[in-house]
């Protein structure tokens, strides 16, 4: 009979049932030597825990093996750890290496913890992948019915972001993750189209992250228009004669150092770049000339002129929801 061990986690007792061989069929026999393998669930992700027998490898061997086991049994992989100091820690969390220690500390998934800190904060506000899955979900694709692992491929995002992401739609109470019989989670909204975007509005947060300006931008790569050139774009609005673009934090901090700027400054001039948290919304190998609309929405909610206003509010009302 397999054992029944138990570990705590974040002040959750998570009971772990230990694989058989015949369940760690396909694995390296120097893994098979090495750990001690369970079966447990958190916070509603199946995870596949090992523990070792003896030494704990080195962060690069760890993450191998993570890598190997999680192709294998098509689940994250997590190792518990008796101790491991904070420098260690910070190793295994640039390699990406799952973990848990005692009941101080956890890297997971679904969450990256230190339980100096003794109660879990929930979100206040969606975050830049939560925001995108809700936007995609809207504009381009049902996400209605699907686990973490099938919206994988369909957005620029891991499967631990993008599971991190469904954890702030469901804790903002903007969707509910159901169990579909076996080990997946799938996602389900209760709202639809605006009924949805009006129940998350309070929650959403302007993708725009800086916004500099420059008299030239002496570079032939392609950027989406934002803006109010986007918004002319869509709407029955007049465009601005500045040109408007935007790019990743990322890439302005490129084109910073690469010179192509010239005279930029926070104030004034004829090319307008805005840094944006998440990419525009949509499928997967496309390069839009245009930002998505309801981004856009967001990122013009405060502007005071009453043109944009009514503008920004006639793409709401005009929008073709996909869910």
């Amino acid at each position: 009979m397999n054992k029944v061990k138990n570990i705590v986690i974040l002040g959750r007792n998570i009971p772990l049932k230990e694989r058989s061989k015949a369940q760690m069929k396909g694995a390296a026999i120097g893994d098979m030597l090495s750990y001690h393998f369970y079966d447990g669930m958190f916070l509603g992700i199946s995870l596949l825990f090992a523990e070792p027998k003896g030494d704990v490898a080195s962060p690069l061997n760890l993450s191998i093996t993570a890598s190997n086991l999680t192709s294998l049994f098509n689940l994250p992989t997590v190792f518990i750890l008796a101790s491991c100091p904070a420098y260690e820690r910070q190793r295994l969390i640039d390699k990406n290496v799952f973990f848990v220690v005692s009941e101080k500390y956890a890297h997971l998934p679904m969450l990256v913890a230190n339980e100096r800190v003794r109660k879990m904060k929930t979100a206040k506000s969606l975050t830049p992948v939560a925001q995108y899955l809700l936007l995609y979900h809207l504009q381009v694709k049902s996400l209605e019915g699907m686990a973490a692992r099938d919206m994988e491929g369909l957005m620029p995002y891991t499967y631990t972001s993008i599971t991190l992401g469904i954890t702030c739609l469901a804790d903002l109470g903007l969707c509910e993750k159901v169990a579909d019989g076996s080990k997946r989670k799938e996602v389900h909204f209760h709202n639809v189209g605006k009924e949805l975007w009006e129940q998350a509005r309070p929650l959403l947060m302007n993708p725009v992250e800086q916004r500099i300006f420059c008299d030239e931008f002496l570079s032939e790569e392609s950027f989406p228009i934002c803006g109010i050139n986007a918004l002319a774009h869509y709407t029955r609005l007049n465009p601005d004669p500045e040109r408007i673009i935007m790019m990743s934090a990322k890439q302005l901090r490129e084109v910073k150092a690469s010179g192509i700027l010239v005279r930029p400054n926070e104030f004034d001039g004829n090319v307008i770049i805005e840094a944006w948290k998440y990419p525009p919304v949509e499928k997967m190998g496309e390069n839009p000339q245009w930002v998505d609309k309801l981004s856009l929405a967001i990122s013009l909610r405060d502007e005071d002129d009453p043109r944009i206003e009514g503008e920004v509010e006639r793409l709401i009302n005009e929008m073709e929801w996909k869910a």
